[in-house]
């Protein structure tokens, strides 16, 4: 009875630092809600999601390392799969950062400027991290047979989220 106890308490506690999330119909942002739409269009976006962020309560000294594990919680859930992790940062507010996060969502591509998907792209992330309110996130994740890409907007007037990945989801190709 004890031992049932103790993983009780574990399995209620394990998300005491979890960011709580609501469904949305769209985004409220009307530039972030064109940006998911067009990323949604790219066939280099396999999976994608928006959420409303209704708690935002992520382990993290700052608000925005916070923000940043909220953002990868949204991205585990992309494919079942992310289940060694999901590593992202944040992207600098200039053409430095719109590249690297260019280059992060694109790393196990075959594609670079000149492609359709990839200047679209660029277009997108451009003008989404031109937003004073927007955080641009990138990174990478894994798990069982898997490896991805991941993108995520994060607009810290609305606590809104857009997050998107490239991969193979668990499938041997």
């Amino acid at each position: 009875m004890k031992n049932l106890l103790i993983l009780g308490m574990l399995l209620t506690s394990s998300n005491v630092f979890a960011s709580k999330f609501d469904s949305l119909k769209s985004l409220s942002n009307t530039k972030l809600e064109v940006a998911r739409t067009q990323m949604v269009a790219l066939e280099i976006v396999t999976h994608s999601d928006f959420k409303k962020v209704a708690v935002l309560k992520a382990k993290g000294a700052t608000a925005q390392k916070q923000r940043e594990a909220t953002v990868a919680q949204a991205m585990h859930t992309l494919c079942p799969y992310f289940d060694d992790g999901v590593a992202v940062g944040v992207n600098t507010k200039d053409e430095q950062g719109t590249l690297a996060a260019i280059t992060d969502f694109t790393e196990s591509m075959q594609i670079s400027s000149g492609d359709s998907d990839y200047d679209k792209l660029f277009t997108v992330v451009t003008t989404v991290n031109s937003e004073s309110s927007i955080e641009v996130y990138s990174g990478s994740t894994s798990g069982n047979n898997t490896y991805g890409t991941v993108l995520g907007f994060y607009d810290t007037k609305t606590n809104e989220l857009a997050v998107f990945a490239n991969s193979n989801c668990g499938r041997d190709d």
